[in-house]
């Protein structure tokens, strides 16, 4: 072979080796059973951070047109994806389910699905566990083929997005059966912020009219202002605070005036430095949530005070009202039972400087009052799993979390779960996974809790153990907590959130103490008398302090009071 030959031959290989599939991208104008497939291409996602690609993924596209209903009932039709994993789509690779992915907060028309922008699918799909999991998502209305009503868009508005999002979801359905390209087992349902909000949306238009057509094996959410009433009154109650960002609850307030027609002009509405400004930035879909922020920023918009005007301000003004009742219409709460069948995870950081934590809780407080939900961080022992996070407060960061999370799930289910029941092995690790059972099983394994329990109380573990001297200790440490940006109340209110409540406490507080009663310990009557007798004094310097406290905060003299006998 010659020289020539041989260098004719090597090029060839490389050229092989550096083979990539051909591109795919072309208009469509495929009809399935009223769906049209308007678009379809190959394309490649990156995980990175700083500009530096972490993970890439090649994945296929189709874009979708189909029907659906406004908000007022219309029908209408939108935009949406469906993105396959190549390996999955060419068949290499068994696809375990599909994900219907609400996206988050967006302004400008280029920022959806059918325009090939992908910020957070990529952070759950592109990683090293290779989730082989189909996602649906919808523009919502505002976006894609809607892109000419952007400043219409449904933003947190009642179920009009959950409509389009389960409508792109049976609409998919069809173009995958007509393709032959199965959708796995499973189906989750995802989103973040307002995509969050717009999950809860979709669940609930689940339950009320396609509990039949469609179930959700989990419905995943982070930080979402489930009640927007509460979240704008948090607003309110912190409109000096310059770290509460102001930006969601001015494109709440813009939303629900256009769309409930509440016929407030921008002047009335906010201050002379936005007003004059609002229209371009909030209106004409140039701007994305980030410049929207930057330009805040720059004309000195650093409170809710800075941006809206008095009346917006003031719960008993008449705008306030007017506002308010607006809302409300829209609550999602409103003639709403949630299907007990269906399985939630919640995740919110206490401290969210963008989506009030409040109007998060009220979603679990929802949940376990009308549909009989049981709070709890193990996944597998209830329909109601959440993870609040008490210290951090960035909303942004908070979604990273979310995504990964994410991820995390969408790998690990298929191995939990097979033939729809749990791993028996995995079970049998998580079986314990609550209060009382951790307690029994850390004593299975010779640790003695009340031992441990007398000890954190400062008692010598001979005597009982009682919830108010427990409490006291723990609240010595408030001191500690307030000087992390928290307290005692809050952790406290945190671990509820989380399935720890102070039932649960009081429980293992009497059960060790009922264990203790069990073994003869000498004067058992006696011991417990000066117990009771510790504990009615404990709860007599607990009120004392209290009322002390007050009168402190009041400029109240105690030598100065007169009390009549």
């Amino acid at each position: 072979m010659t020289m020539k030959q041989t260098r004719l031959l090597l090029v060839a290989i490389l050229t092989l080796c550096a083979w990539q599939p051909a591109v795919v991208c072309a208009q469509q104008n495929e009809q399935i059973d009223g769906v049209e497939v308007i678009y379809e291409c190959d394309t490649t996602w990156h995980f990175g951070y700083s500009g530096i690609n972490l993970y890439s993924r090649q994945m296929h596209r189709i874009d979708i047109a189909y029907p659906t209903v406004d908000a007022k009932g219309n029908a209408i039709r939108l935009s949406g994806s469906i993105v396959i994993p190549s390996n999955v789509y060419d068949g290499s690779s068994p696809v375990d389910g599909v994900v219907l992915y609400n996206r988050y907060t967006q302004m400008t028309p280029e920022c959806c699905p059918t325009r090939g922008f992908a910020e957070g699918e990529p952070i759950f799909m592109c990683t090293p566990l290779n989730p082989n999991w189909i996602l649906v998502e919808s523009d919502f209305y505002g976006f894609g083929i809607t892109s000419e009503h952007v400043s219409d868009q449904y933003y947190v508005y009642g179920d009009a997005n959950g409509h389009a999002s389960i409508d792109c979801l049976l609409s998919a359905r069809k173009v995958l059966d007509a393709r032959n390209i199965s959708q796995g087992k499973y189906l989750f349902n995802a989103g973040v912020s307002s995509g969050g909000y717009d999950c809860i949306a979709t669940q609930r238009v689940r339950d009320k009219y396609y509990k039949d057509e469609v179930k959700f094996d989990k419905t995943l959410i982070a930080a979402a202002p489930f009640d927007v009433n509460r979240a704008y009154n948090v607003y309110v109650s912190k409109k000096d605070d310059p770290n509460q960002d102001p930006a969601l609850a001015l494109i709440v307030l813009n939303a629900f005036n256009r769309q409930e027609k509440l016929g407030f002009t921008p002047q009335q509405l906010f201050t002379e430095k936005l007003a004059e400004k609002f229209d371009d930035w909030f209106n004409t879909g140039r701007y994305t949530t980030l410049q929207l922020r930057d330009s805040l920023k720059k004309i000195g918009v650093k409170t809710f005070t800075d941006a809206v005007q008095p009346q917006f301000l003031d719960t008993s003004s008449d705008e306030f009202k007017k506002l308010s009742a607006a809302i409300e219409t829209r609550n999602l709460q409103n003639d709403w039972t949630p299907d007990p069948n269906q399985s939630y995870y919640y995740q919110h950081y206490a401290h969210d400087r963008t989506v009030p934590v409040e109007a998060g809780r009220a979603f679990l407080n929802f949940l376990t009052s009308n549909g009989g939900y049981k709070k709890s961080l193990v996944p597998e022992l209830t329909n109601l799993t959440t993870c609040m996070y008490v210290m951090a407060d960035n909303h942004t960061i908070s979604g990273i979390q979310y995504f990964l999370r994410l991820s995390a799930t969408l790998a690990a289910y298929p191995v939990l779960y097979y033939d729809d029941e749990l791993n028996t092995h995995y079970y049998d690790l998580v079986k314990v996974g609550t209060p009382m059972g951790i307690v029994k099983l850390l004593e299975e394994k010779g640790i003695d809790i009340g031992q441990a329990f007398n000890t954190l109380s400062g008692g010598t573990g001979g005597g009982g153990l009682d919830f108010f001297s427990l409490m006291q200790t723990l609240n010595q440490f408030d001191e500690t907590l307030q000087g992390m940006g928290t307290n005692l109340a809050e952790v406290l209110l945190i671990a509820d959130d989380s399935g720890l409540s102070i039932a649960d406490i009081i429980e293992i507080v009497n059960y060790i103490n009922s264990k203790k009663s069990e073994q003869p310990q000498g004067n058992v009557a006696a011991k417990r008398a000066m117990r009771q007798k510790a504990d009615e004094q404990l709860v007599i310097d607990f009120y004392y302090n209290n009322l002390l406290d007050w009168f402190d905060d009041n400029n109240v003299e105690l030598d100065k009071l007169e009390i009549g006998l």
